[in-house]
């Protein structure tokens, strides 16, 4: 292999005292008007989380906070997707009804007693985001009456990301799940 033609690049030795650089989390604000992917989580990007199927709630919720996530992926022994769980779900009366439908604690509740299994969960194809507009995407959550909403890429085998309606809410700068008031909708149509 001849790499004559690179120059040697010049090292230095690391500090004694050195630290990992924060993580920017915060996101930049957008219009209705601006490309859906600027609202995307992109899993190319950011690696999900999940946790397996057999999981008990309070172990989940811990995992979630630790992360700094809001919902995990639920995968079966074969790391196969089956589900999806948030921290709203965890801490909604779906544990209680679980726990009283299981007969067990509601510290006995698993993931997958409460999750949204895989076949009920709303998804996009990433080729179809090209023209989508952050307002099509607001429409849609709103129409769905969803907090997610997945993204698939590779013909519908893998998840490429997604859109949740606290990032969505938060880069708006307003509550995407609010009443829509008729001069929102007419924006949103606008956009469409």
């Amino acid at each position: 292999m001849d790499n004559g033609h690179f120059a040697r690049l010049q090292t230095q030795l690391l500090p004694k005292h050195v630290y990992f650089v924060e993580t920017i989390d915060e996101y930049a604000p957008v219009k209705l008007e601006d490309p859906a992917i600027t609202v995307m989580t992109d899993f190319r990007l950011k690696t999900p989380y999940s946790t397996v199927e057999t999981t008990l709630i309070p172990a989940a919720l811990q995992q979630m906070k630790l992360s700094k996530v809001k919902s995990l992926f639920v995968v079966d022994h074969d790391d196969v997707i089956i589900g999806h769980i948030s921290a709203r779900d965890i801490q909604s009366t779906k544990a209680t009804t679980a726990a009283q439908y299981h007969d067990v604690k509601q510290s006995e509740v698993t993931v997958k007693m409460i999750m949204t299994p895989i076949h009920q969960l709303h998804a996009l194809h990433f080729d179809e985001l090209s023209n989508a507009r952050v307002g099509h995407i607001v429409r849609l959550l709103h129409e769905l009456q969803v907090n997610y909403i997945f993204v698939l890429e590779s013909g519908y085998e893998k998840i490429r990301g997604l859109f949740s309606v606290s990032r969505i809410s938060l880069q708006l700068g307003e509550n995407v799940m609010g009443d829509l008031s008729s001069q929102s909708v007419a924006e949103m149509s606008h956009v469409i």
